[in-house]
């Protein structure tokens, strides 16, 4: 024959070739970390001065909380404060 072929069993391939540590089973992922519920929330509504929404939304934006997490702690405060006078 005058061309040869190559058998592609009998020619290497390092790429797939583990050694070592490499042929372990790797560890399972650590497991997530439990978040609690969030609690059961109502339907609220309200007007509020534009300006004071802006900010409202960048400082949430920043802090990286929801709009409605800041509400809930604003609301209480503002109650416990008024329950102390």
């Amino acid at each position: 024959m005058s061309g040869e072929t190559s058998n592609p069993a009998l020619t290497p391939n390092p790429e797939q070739l583990r050694v070592g540590d490499a042929t372990a089973t790797p560890p399972p992922p650590p497991a997530a970390p439990r978040v609690p519920p969030k609690p059961k929330r109502v339907p609220f509504g309200s007007y509020i001065d534009p300006e004071l929404q802006k900010q409202l939304r960048v400082a949430c934006a920043v802090d990286g909380i929801e709009i409605r997490d800041a509400l809930d702690e604003a609301l209480r405060m503002w109650l416990e404060a008024r329950n102390k006078d």
